[in-house]
């Protein structure tokens, strides 16, 4: 079996990420749904707190899946930048050895 390569690795885990928060939001909607038909037909302690403890759970979850949105976006952007001041550095080295060339070449006419 052939190796996946890094792109291919990558853009494969985003979409199991995706497939994972489509499933996990599929479920709270539906067990939400059944617990607020179920509140609406025969309002008890027990559904209730069920309900709190559900919607929590949501708030939750949408926390989580924020910050590791986020956490993958300020990763991101950290790299662009390093990859960025490398290429900068890269210039610079390139540039200090045409100048040190240009002053040994007038140095020896």
């Amino acid at each position: 079996m052939k190796p996946l390569n890094v792109g291919l690795r990558i853009t494969v885990d985003k979409k199991i990420d995706n497939l994972k928060d489509l499933e996990i939001w599929s479920d709270l909607h539906f067990l939400t749904s059944i617990v607020s038909s179920q509140l609406d037909k025969r309002k008890t302690k027990n559904l209730e707190k069920m309900s709190e403890s559900l919607i929590r759970v949501v708030f939750y979850f949408q926390e989580y899946s924020n910050n590791i949105r986020l956490y993958k976006k300020a990763l991101s952007e950290y790299k662009l930048t390093k990859n960025r001041a490398i290429e900068r550095a890269r210039r610079s080295e390139q540039e200090n050895e045409k100048l040190k060339n240009k002053i040994t070449n007038y140095a020896n006419t």
